[in-house]
């Protein structure tokens, strides 16, 4: 509301009288409500509001004043409370119906405004207000507006009636306004449908048609919320129209009919939405049994009604109407079903899907318009997926079992699957050629529906599919191949090769080669056989493998075959995706056949890795699924049970995989390790605890032994020393290991600390005891040993390399969340560590760093002791003292005591941010104390302090409350102003987004009176960049009020520069909290008071080509005409020909008595025109002179500058330059050269168009030009010759194009 409002009080000065109106009452409304000393809210504008629309509500001459009024009622009704609008119902609701009651009737915008106030007003009201009479009336008034002549106000009303009878009040299924409704609709269809069949004259027939179409349009807005006892009369009323022989009205009912059987889950049906938490009454046994039997006895009249194919406006929207309404009666049953009231389902119910196919499949033939073919695949679509049960499946295969794949004789005992299939062959007749692509999505719904099923009742499809991708006259074999994988996914690759044999090992005469199966095998393979794989395509692998070794001579076979075997055995990874046969499959043949596979073809390493993972991976997500084993039955032929056996299966081979990953592991380098850290995971994750103490004993007693040796170093591309790639075994199993196990680790690595001879080893040792600190177990461990392990860390600061730092941090950030309040020792003594940390060059090691300072801060906040005796370098006596966050900051400000600038600029860079975290809990006069010694540092001669201590005063302008930041003003102006001269490191821009900063928080006059009278040009800067930002913003606000910017704001948006996000509020404030104001206007200083822009004088050097200006013999250059842009040239002008201007004379020549037009270059640069109408002398030399400068710049002699001075010559309009056939010379004198170098440009034969010179710029046609002949009836029909040379075409083709084209060029 509150923005809205914001633009209504921009349109004061607006030029239209309604806005300007809107603007006024809003503003002497919040002026009454200030006078009165009231609380400005949606209840506050709604009392004085209605106040004033009860004043005006029967004095017709006040109907602008009326308007703003309901406008602004509008914007602030969906914000009065609910109790509110109940209390003040009666008095708001007379004052409305007054309002609707005066002669002449209320504008439109009025009535929009009205409509929507009655609409909230109505929605807040309770049961007992809507058996009152009041409110019907008030309903049925809406209801007549809702049929009013005018589009906007019916549109509006109709919304209006459907947000209200869709909102019904507590515990009640239908609202009771929809009695009112369903009565007025009903009656205005009867009558209205009469006056139509007994009209006397067209007049009168189309009164009638008009008011049926508006009220069907209403019905269908609130068909959702239609009661179930008047849904057979309002369908009697809609099978009738379409007898009246009107499409519209046909068009129209079936649209409702469309909405009355969609299921109330569709996205395009409105939802009943709910005023309060109590849910609706759901509905019982007996009224979906009521309401199925109401669709059966409407869709049996509906099918009746069917249009004919080629009417493409009826027969979609038909469908859409069997569609909705047989899913509808499919969910129905459906939800009987499961109900356990299956048996109670008429038989005359059931779906008659197989009727339906044979009765809707022939609109696919191809004389039918395209639209009925979309429509016709998309309800077939959904009645395959919808309307299919599984007892349709089930009966279908087991007769198909019972009958051993033969299909029936008689037709009548067909199943409905069968009988569908044969609809479905019989579409790839020649008939149905240009629904092919439809039909073939059909075929695929079908597969997905029937899944495993479609092993045997599909099968047949397969070769006929396979015929087709053979057929060359079908260039639409990517969807033959979408079909094809979801076959392969469906029926399995046993069946399904079996049917189409790949014939690659072994190809035959007369047999087809099917290699381009292998990627499809690949992308649907999934859920199947592993067996298969093991029988059939591994020997086939080991064939093909076989001839790649014969082929010795035969490099290209060679790689064929390669390939092949590549392609094959990445089929493994699909068939190890959810075998159903894991038990028999898997045996230890094949297991150890992979791992061969493992350890001699690394190629094959990524997807067997794959492979063995998802053999894991899939049957955990069996184990945890939430659905029943029979629905996982269905699916995926598998329970829960039989996961868990396979899982059980991959236990025994989980140890034998993990040495092998271990040993490859090592084998590989570090970049290429990617799937083996992923398998490794899932087998640590299934192994037995025996298997994982056995395995990490292994690793560690490794480990250990190569600590101890002395290791050469590695070259690049090298593998790593094997003590770096134990760690990182070690590493991958601590979350798996038990207590024990983890302390001994931590033993073993936790020296490693000191060693920073190799820092990559450090930081996998800290990197250890991370993962372990992320783990129950680990943390326990570290606990026990938790004084120990921060005195090492405290012992081994100075030994920390750059590599290491991060992960060190990221080990105290544990260690801090892990300390006792009587450890927080630690925090003094790892501080200034952590403060230096911040200014790595490292960006994550800074986010660890400065993460780390606020988890240090928090654990102080919360309490403890801090004893100095225990903290390393501390002198005076032992003490304890109390942890609290002012004490933490006392640590921190002493940083700002250090040595270095880096510690200095460190230590403020730490205040800041612990500032921004924890200013709310510290003491105004602490934060108070810190500001003013962060001035001295402002005036640090040290840039980098100075970088610092400027991000500190740009936080504290930010967050810190204005009356502590205030009595630092005139120090922090003086203080940052003196940068404002300093370009290096940002330090103006810096500078001017504090100030913009301080001003808008403190106003314009509290800022400049601190800043010296040299200075203050960039206040007065800032302050109209300010001023120009608002009254660009407040003219964008009144363009979008009016409507008119619509094109406007959506250039803006698309031009401006998206915003930066950060990763924190910190970073935000620090870096994204930049001026709100445009940089193109640092150059550019307005003038308030004569509106005039002056353009500032620009430092820097500009860079570009050097240019010249033409003089034209003795004449003096005028700079005031607009033809000098064509004097200025790229090049100098004594190097460039003297162009020849031919008179008008010279236009036409004779060669064999033929008449030629010749076309000059200058009339073809300057012939473009933007109308049709004759254009005079001067136009036509601006646009030569335009040409002659963009020529300068373009031709093929041009050159530009580029970085350093060097000189880019334009060679790409060397070869494309047009109107270029006289030879140039070029001399250029090179830097460092030996003296100019010239280049000759050939000569080239260019194609001439005849009329170029007459080709209009932005019209279709050709324009007149004055003093020239017309640019038509001049071209005669026979060729036209100039010279050997200069060839004139009027194709603009040459020969070999034509030639190229199969027309070879003659002369006539």
């Amino acid at each position: 509301m509150e923005e809205h409002f914001a633009k209504i009080r921009t349109q004061l000065s607006s030029k239209l009288p309604n806005q300007q109106m809107h603007a006024t009452t809003l503003l002497a409304v919040e002026e009454t409500l200030r006078e009165q000393g009231a609380e400005i809210t949606p209840t506050a504008y709604f009392a004085t509001l209605m106040s004033l629309l009860d004043q005006q509500k029967e004095d017709p001459e006040v109907e602008e004043m009326r308007s703003a009024i309901l406008n602004l009622l509008a914007v602030v009704f969906p914000n009065v409370p609910v109790s509110v609008l109940r209390s003040q119902y009666a008095a708001t609701l007379s004052v409305f119906t007054t309002i609707l009651a005066l002669q002449p009737p209320p504008s439109a915008p009025s009535i929009r405004s009205l409509i929507t106030c009655m609409e909230h007003l109505l929605i807040a009201q309770d049961n007992a207000t809507w058996n009152q009479t009041i409110t019907l009336k008030a309903l049925q008034t809406l209801l007549i507006l809702s049929l009013d002549s005018r589009p906007k106000p019916r549109k509006r009303a109709q919304e209006a009636v459907r947000n209200i009878v869709t909102r019904p009040p507590l515990m009640m299924l239908v609202h009771p306004g929809m009695k009112v409704v369903v009565q007025t609709t009903l009656q205005i269809l009867k009558e209205s449908g009469n006056g139509v069949v007994g009209a006397a004259g067209s007049k009168d027939k189309d009164n009638a048609t008009q008011m049926i179409l508006q009220t069907l349009q209403l019905v269908r807005m609130v068909a959702k919320a239609w009661p179930a006892e008047h849904f057979l009369p309002l369908c009697d009323i809609l099978l009738h129209l379409p007898k009246l022989n009107n499409p519209y009205l046909t068009s129209s009912s079936f649209q409702v009919f469309e909405s009355l059987l969609s299921t109330k889950d569709s996205p395009d049906a409105p939802t009943v939405v709910l005023q309060g938490e109590t849910q609706t009454p759901e509905e019982t046994m007996e009224q979906i049994a009521s309401r199925l039997e109401k669709i059966t006895q409407v869709m049996t009249a509906v099918l009746e009604l069917k249009p004919s194919a080629n009417d493409a406006t009826l027969m979609p929207l038909w469908l859409d109407v069997v569609r909705a309404g047989f899913n509808e009666s499919s969910r129905l049953q459906g939800m009987m079903k499961a109900a356990g009231h299956g048996a109670q389902i008429p038989q005359e119910s059931i779906v008659p899907i197989a009727q339906l196919f044979k009765t809707i499949f022939p609109n696919l033939e191809s004389t039918n318009p395209v639209s009925v073919h979309n429509s016709t695949v998309d309800c077939l679509k959904r009645l395959i997926t919808h309307c299919i049960t599984d007892e349709m499946i089930d009966i279908a295969v087991h007769e198909m079992k019972k009958n051993r794949g033969q299909q029936p004789e008689n037709k009548k005992k067909r199943n409905v699957i069968d009988t569908i299939s044969i609809t479905i062959k019989g579409g790839f007749d020649i008939r149905f050629q240009s629904a092919w692509l439809g039909i073939l999505d059909i075929l695929k719904t079908l597969f997905e529906r029937l899944n495993h099923a479609a092993n045997p009742l599909l099968v047949s499809f397969l070769p006929l599919i396979d015929e087709l991708r053979f057929t060359p006259a079908f260039t639409q074999k990517a969807h033959l191949d979408v079909v094809l994988s979801t076959a392969i996914s469906t029926v399995g690759p046993r069946i399904f090769l079996d049917t189409l044999p790949l014939n690659i090992d072994n190809p035959e005469e007369r047999k087809r080669g099917r290699a381009w199966l292998l990627p499809l095998l690949k992308s649907s393979v999934t859920n199947t056989e592993l067996e298969y794989f093991a029988s059939t395509l591994i020997p086939l692998a080991d064939r093909l493998n076989q001839k790649a070794q014969e082929c010795t001579e035969n490099g290209m076979m060679k790689k064929v075959y390669e390939t092949l075997i590549g392609q094959v055995w990445s089929l493994v990874s699909g068939f190890c995706d959810l075998p159903v046969d894991m038990e028999l499959a898997f045996t230890k043949e094949l297991a150890e056949r992979l791992s061969n596979v493992l350890y001699s073809v690394p190629d094959l390493r990524p997807v067997l890795c794959q492979a063995l993972s998802s053999l894991v991976v899939r049957n955990k997500d069996i184990m945890t699924s939430t659905e029943s084993d029979a629905v996982l039955e269905r699916k995926y032929m598998m329970s829960k049970e039989e996961a868990a056996n396979n899982i059980t299966i991959l236990q025994q081979y989980a140890r034998p995989y993990l040495m092998v990953f271990f040993n490859i592991f090592q084998a590989t380098l570090p970049q290429f390790r990617g799937y083996l850290l992923d398998v490794m995971r899932m087998y640590l994750s299934i192994s037995t605890p025996k298997d994982l103490q056995d395995t990490f004993s292994a690793v560690l007693a490794q480990l250990n032994t190569a600590l101890t040796t002395v290791q050469p170093p590695t070259q690049p591309g090298e593998a790593p020393p094997t003590s770096h790639n134990l760690m990182d075994l070690a590493d991958i199993m601590v979350p798996y290991v038990d207590g024990p196990s983890m302390g001994r680790l931590y033993e073993a690595v936790v020296s490693l600390f000191a060693n920073d001879a190799d820092g990559a080893l450090q930081k996998k040792a800290y990197k250890i005891v991370n993962s372990m600190a992320e783990t129950e177990t680990g943390r326990v461990a570290l606990k026990s040993s938790l004084e120990e392990l921060m005195r090492n860390i405290l012992d081994t600061t100075a030994a920390a390399t750059a590599t290491a730092k991060r992960a060190r941090l990221s080990l105290i950030s544990h260690v801090v969340s892990l300390m006792d309040p009587t450890d927080l020792y630690f925090i003094p003594s790892i501080l200034s560590e952590v403060i230096v940390a911040t200014k790595e060059v490292n960006e994550k090691t800074r986010d660890v760093a400065y993460d780390l300072l606020v988890a240090m801060g928090h654990k102080m906040k919360a309490g403890g002791i801090i004893s100095s005796e225990r903290v390393g370098d501390m002198e005076g006596a032992p003490s304890e003292t109390q942890a609290t966050i002012s004490e933490y900051f006392t640590m921190v400000t002493a940083g700002l005591a250090g040595t270095t600038p880096h510690m200095v600029s460190a230590a403020i860079t730490s205040l800041s941010r612990l500032l921004f975290e924890f200013h709310k809990d510290l003491d105004p006069a602490v934060v108070s104390e810190m500001i003013s010694t962060m001035h001295l540092f402002v005036n640090s001669s040290n840039r980098e302090i100075v970088r610092s201590a400027l991000g500190f005063i740009k936080v504290t302008t930010i967050s810190l409350d204005v009356e502590i930041v205030r009595p630092h003003l005139q120090e922090i102006v003086s203080g940052i102003i003196r940068w404002s001269h300093e370009h290096k490191g940002h330090f103006k821009v810096k500078v001017r987004h504090i100030l913009e900063r301080l001003v808008r928080r403190f106003g314009y006059d509290d800022i400049v009176a601190f800043v010296p009278e040299a200075d203050k040009k960039l206040l007065v800067n800032i302050k109209k960049r300010r001023e120009r930002a608002k009254r660009k913003k407040a003219n964008t606000s009144e363009m979008e009020m009016d409507g008119e910017a619509d094109e406007e704001e959506e250039t803006t948006k698309k031009s401006n520069k998206p915003q930066t996000t950060f990763g924190s509020a910190y970073e935000d404030a620090l870096y994204g909290s930049e001026s709100d104001l445009s940089d193109d206007d640092d150059d550019q200083e307005e003038d308030d008071t004569t509106g005039k822009t002056t353009q500032k004088k620009s430092n820097k050097k500009k860079q570009g080509a050097d240019a010249w200006i033409k003089e034209d013999g003795d004449t003096p250059l005028d700079f005031l005409d607009r033809t000098v842009v064509s004097r200025v040239t790229a090049s100098h002008p004594s190097t460039q020909a003297t162009r020849k201007v031919k008179d008008l004379s010279s236009a036409f020549k004779t060669s064999d008595g033929k008449l030629v037009i010749e076309e000059s270059e200058s009339d073809s640069d300057g012939a473009n025109e933007d109308s049709d109408e004759e254009v005079d002398q001067e136009t036509m030399d601006l646009d030569q002179a335009e040409s002659n400068y963009l020529e300068s710049l373009k031709s093929a002699d041009g050159f530009t500058r580029g970085q350093g001075g060097k000189i880019r010559f334009n060679k790409t309009n060397r070869r494309g330059a047009q109107g270029k056939d006289e030879d140039m010379d070029m001399d250029m004198e090179m830097a460092g050269g030996a003296g100019p170098i010239r280049s000759k440009l050939k000569e080239k034969k260019q194609t001439k168009v005849i009329g170029q010179e007459y080709r209009a710029k932005k019209a279709g046609g050709d324009v007149k030009k004055k003093g020239r002949v017309d640019p038509y009836a001049y071209v005669p029909l026979t060729s036209l010759r100039k010279g050997p040379k200069d060839g004139l075409s009027l194709t603009n083709k040459s020969k070999a194009d034509k030639r190229k084209n199969g027309k070879p060029g003659r002369r006539s």
